[in-house]
């Protein structure tokens, strides 16, 4: 099981080990194991932060802190000469340095701020296109239903003309059986009396044979 010690992370030890480089100047020797160690909380170092020291220093130094650990100790004061005498022309140089900067970020803000205009200026004319496209559609799509509106009434029309038209038609073939009905009955009826009166013509002028006797 590991032990509480083991679970401090290169990230802990890299926050105190900053720290305590910030706190001593940037010296690399005030920082050890044994003292992020104890400001993680441990009794002591073991080899887990050691190793975790080690890289952090290691990483410093490729960050260039072996050259200021190791630097001669006149180093200092010559440098605060030069830089002392030289303070004005730092000055002027700091400035003409935020000066181009401002311009060339003015420069770069206008090409944006250009770019940014004509881009919405594109954008509103796309728009505008699109509003005048709605409309027109709009447009189409309205007259659309009103001829379909009028053709539907149209179809309604002719319907209610062709459910009439039926209506007399059925009305028609019913006067038209009434009148064949009654044409077959008179036609019966005629053919009856026809029948009558020639059975009548034949019983008027029928010979009765009974009247006549046959000698043998």
């Amino acid at each position: 099981m590991r032990k509480k010690e083991d679970w401090k992370t290169q990230a802990d030890v890299d926050a105190i080990a900053n720290r305590f480089l910030k706190e001593n100047g940037g010296d690399l020797d005030q920082v050890h194991g044994n003292a992020v160690a104890t400001a993680l909380g441990m009794p002591k170092g073991n080899q887990s932060i050691y190793a975790k020291v080690d890289d952090w220093k290691k990483r410093m130094e490729a960050h260039g802190l072996r050259h200021v650990r190791h630097a001669p100790a006149s180093l200092r004061e010559e440098l605060e000469k030069r830089l002392q005498a030289g303070v004005e022309d730092i000055v002027q140089i700091a400035l003409g340095l935020t000066g181009k900067t401002i311009d060339r970020e003015r420069q770069r803000s206008d090409q944006t701020e250009t770019a940014l205009c004509d881009k919405i200026a594109s954008l509103e004319s796309e728009l505008r296109r699109e509003r005048e496209a709605r409309v027109i559609a709009d447009a189409k799509a309205e007259a659309l239903a009103q001829d379909f509106a009028e053709l539907a009434r149209e179809a309604a029309a002719e319907k209610a003309r062709a459910d009439l038209a039926e209506a007399r038609l059925d009305e028609i073939r019913k006067q038209h059986d009434v009148l064949l009905g009654r044409l077959n009955l008179a036609s019966v009826q005629t053919e009856v009396m026809t029948a009558a009166h020639t059975s009548d013509e034949a019983e008027e002028f029928s010979i009765d044979m009974s009247r006549y006797d046959y000698e043998e």
